[in-house]
């Protein structure tokens, strides 16, 4: 019994002994103090969400309509996302037809207030007459096209380039002021169009007005990169069977299309056209002829009818 009870008091002894060693778990206890806390690693400028996008050079084929930009090592071309996020941040009307893409210099990033930028487009509005433009040297020519700006919702505070155009390239280039002086940000839009057989590419370069001469130095490079593949030219239209463009050379600096030029372009071509009298038109004079001598004849007949019944 006294045995029995002394191996108990030994087991309680023991426990309480070996309670302390096991309190901080197994192994080296160590100090009993708290783990330092874990700070997260610091974001570097280059991998946040708004660093400048990458571009790139070289040879792009743009669309199906066989045109083509060469990109030299100078110059970057970014997608049409990012050309449509530019125009929208520097509030910049689009330009007609199907943007295609960016141009910026290298080194420029397009994301930064202060870079100017070109802006890629193609708009399939057929072959456009370049005898039409003859239309630019009109001496209401300024007051139409900020007629039209007006309907288009678009500020126009006139030309700082005059709408020239180049038959034989054939390409047509012109400026204009795109906000009122003072208002700050982009206020310029330097615009190149390179006509082809089936519609025409457009280069519309979005800047400041002091940013005018590095944008003109630019425009003949700029210009060169675009190119259409043979047979989508400009001087490969077929008149018997290509679309003439709704839009003369001033339409195209305007905006506004011209009335059923494909209706005017066949009656030029063959010099019979279908009128509202379908293919009686060229009928329409001798079938009048011979109406009026109906009627004469008519009324000559009844006279002479007339006359034995008053005798």
């Amino acid at each position: 019994m006294r045995k029995n009870f002394a191996r108990a008091w030994l087991a309680v002894l023991l426990l309480f002994v070996a309670t302390p060693a096991y309190a901080d778990g197994r192994g080296d206890a160590g100090p009993d103090r708290a783990a330092a806390p874990i700070r997260a690693a610091p974001i570097t400028p280059g991998s946040s969400a708004t660093s400048a996008p990458e571009g790139r050079s070289g040879i792009i084929p743009l669309n199906d309509s066989g045109l083509t930009l060469n990109v030299p090592e100078g110059y970057r071309f970014y997608s049409a996302a990012e050309a449509h996020a530019f125009m929208q941040r520097n509030n910049a009307a689009a330009p007609n037809g199907a943007v295609l893409g960016l141009v910026a210099r290298a080194g420029d990033d397009i994301r930064q207030d202060g870079t100017w930028a070109t802006v890629i487009s193609y708009d399939a509005i057929g072959y456009v007459q370049p005898e039409t433009a003859a239309g630019l040297s009109d001496a209401n020519f300024e007051n139409d096209v900020r007629a039209a700006r007006a309907t288009q919702n678009r500020v126009f505070e006139g030309f700082i380039a005059q709408p020239a155009f180049d038959t034989g390239a054939p390409t047509l280039v012109w400026a204009e002021r795109s906000a009122a002086p003072g208002a700050g940000g982009k206020d310029l839009r330097y615009e190149q169009k390179v006509l082809g057989r089936h519609g025409a590419a457009c280069l519309t370069s979005i800047g400041s007005a002091d940013q005018f001469d590095d944008i003109t130095a630019a425009a003949a490079d700029l210009r060169g990169m675009l190119s259409f593949r043979e047979g989508e030219r400009h001087a490969d239209f077929q008149p018997a069977s290509d679309q003439v463009s709704a839009y003369s050379v001033p339409g195209l600096v305007t905006g506004v299309p011209n009335a059923q030029p494909q209706a005017a372009a066949n009656l030029a071509a063959t010099g019979t056209g279908q009128t509202g009298f379908g293919g009686l038109a060229g009928w329409f004079p001798w079938v009048a002829l011979g109406v009026i001598v109906l009627a004469i004849a008519g009324y000559l007949l009844m006279r002479r009818r007339r006359e034995p019944e008053e005798a």
